[in-house]
């Protein structure tokens, strides 16, 4: 391999891993934000008497992403992704709700 190919080379995985670090950063951002309106619906839930957790919900938004998956990944590895996304996003939703069923038993005075 010449030097310049290798130059080449370097730059370009460079610049591929730089497009990836920017799409983490994006992915975070939106998975913080997905987290803040789960908190958000765990008081709704709690104002309605809901459960935190809704299987008929959660089969619903895994059958909606696996249906718009146009690749590369395959179905099952983005039902994987997500189901992982939605369990620990209930779990921040289900501890806004403890607490907040805490605050309402033990108001601080």
């Amino acid at each position: 391999m010449s030097k310049h190919t290798g130059t080449t080379s370097s730059k370009s995985l460079k610049a591929g891993r730089q497009k990836i670090d920017r799409l983490d950063a994006e992915l975070l951002r939106l998975l913080n934000r997905r987290a803040l309106i789960a908190v958000k619906l765990a008081a709704i839930k709690i104002a309605c008497g809901l459960p935190a957790y809704d299987g008929r919900r959660e089969r619903q938004v895994l059958a909606r992403v696996r249906s718009r998956n146009l690749g590369p990944f395959a179905g099952e590895s983005v039902a994987r992704i997500f189901g992982c996304v939605i369990r620990e996003t209930r779990k921040i939703g289900t501890q806004a709700m403890r607490k907040q069923r805490m605050s309402k038993l033990y108001p601080e005075a």
